[in-house]
């Protein structure tokens, strides 16, 4: 996977994930009964986000997105960015939704940073790889000696 699919699959999650609790949760005005209900919300939203992009993206066809690196975009995205402007969501207008959606944009570039340097030094180490000797193999010979000490090497190379 290309470093900047890695980012753009991170701000696409973070938008549709926005777009997904606004929907929910604000618009929707659905009330999550407490806290660790909205954390529950929260967190399932992104994962149905990350899953989301990964098949916008295979059917447009582009690459199949690795979900180990998207979930947790989406799950930092949520709580980072998110989390604490929809709690202070002044008003539903248009404008203010937007903001939202493009903040939440913004933190899933933003959190996708750190993949894309670990697929960058990752690509950069597996270059500089030896290839490995090959394998030897070792035949193990039992010898017999009654009554004497045998010092040095007693391999039989000549066969």
């Amino acid at each position: 996977m290309r470093k900047r699919d890695i980012i753009f699959a991170g701000a696409g999650t973070g938008a549709l994930l926005a777009i997904f609790i606004i929907v929910v949760f604000v618009l929707g005005e659905i009330d999550p009964g407490s806290f660790a209900g909205l954390c529950g919300g929260f967190f399932a939203l992104a994962a149905l986000s990350a899953v989301t992009v990964n098949q916008i993206s295979i059917r447009l066809g582009g690459p199949e997105l690795n979900l180990k690196i998207l979930i947790p975009i989406a799950f930092i995205t949520s709580i980072i960015p998110l989390f604490g402007p929809l709690f202070g969501l002044p008003n539903n207008e248009p404008i203010t939704l937007a903001t939202v959606v493009a903040i939440g944009a913004v933190g899933g570039a933003f959190w996708s940073l750190p993949y894309v340097l670990w697929v960058h030094f990752k690509k950069t180490d597996s270059n500089n790889t030896t290839t490995p000797a090959a394998a030897t193999t070792t035949e193990v010979k039992t010898i017999i000696i009654k009554d004497s000490v045998v010092m040095g090497d007693v391999s039989n190379e000549d066969e």
